[in-house]
């Protein structure tokens, strides 16, 4: 059980990355522009260094993650986009792995 609690969030943190590097690609298409791509790019890489962050401080990413699925759920909401709340609820969810791991690293 310990390892699954160690290695869950590392792996659907790594996930989540590429599921965010995925849509670098949309800025080959002429429809969405080269700054949709980049915008992603930029995205995926900021997840990807909170990724490698939280490998070392658990509580602190935890936090952030949980703060960044919380900004997507407002940000989803406003926009009246409902089906976004199951992206959003990802984020969340490794946050709190995470912060579970480090609070029972603490003790």
């Amino acid at each position: 059980m310990k390892k699954l609690l160690f290695y869950l969030p590392r792996v659907l943190s790594i996930i989540l990355v590429g599921f965010f590097a995925l849509f670098i690609a949309e800025g080959f298409d002429p429809e969405f522009g080269w700054q949709s791509g980049v915008g992603h790019a930029v995205l995926a890489l900021a997840v990807g260094l909170l990724t490698a962050a939280t490998w070392k401080w658990p509580n602190v990413g935890g936090w952030v993650f949980v703060a960044m699925g919380l900004l997507y759920w407002w940000s989803v909401i406003r926009a009246g986009w409902y089906g976004g709340l199951f992206i959003g609820s990802v984020p969340i969810l490794i946050g709190v792995l995470f912060l579970v791991e480090g609070f029972r690293k603490k003790k």
